[in-house]
């Protein structure tokens, strides 16, 4: 496997990440209206777990991408040696 590989998959996880938590925010912040202690407990609960689980799916997606194109790769450079 490549050797820059995991590094290149934590750092766009990690931008993923942040652009993820950024929409989340925004689309709470601009949809929803807080009146009591209680909605605004209920909708930073709502807004962390939501979160979390699109993070989630985006990590998951951005790794078995990086991981096709690494066999890609792969292949590609043992087709060549066997030349």
């Amino acid at each position: 496997m490549l050797n820059y590989l995991p590094v290149a998959k934590l750092s766009v996880q990690f931008v993923a990440g942040l652009g993820v938590s950024k929409i989340v925010a925004d689309i709470v912040k601009n949809n929803v209206n807080v009146v009591t202690t209680a909605d605004a407990v209920k909708v930073w609960t709502g807004s962390l777990v939501l979160g979390s689980i699109i993070i989630e799916q985006s990590s998951n997606h951005i790794e078995r991408v990086a991981n096709d194109v690494a066999a890609a790769l792969e292949k590609r450079k043992t087709d060549k040696d066997s030349e």
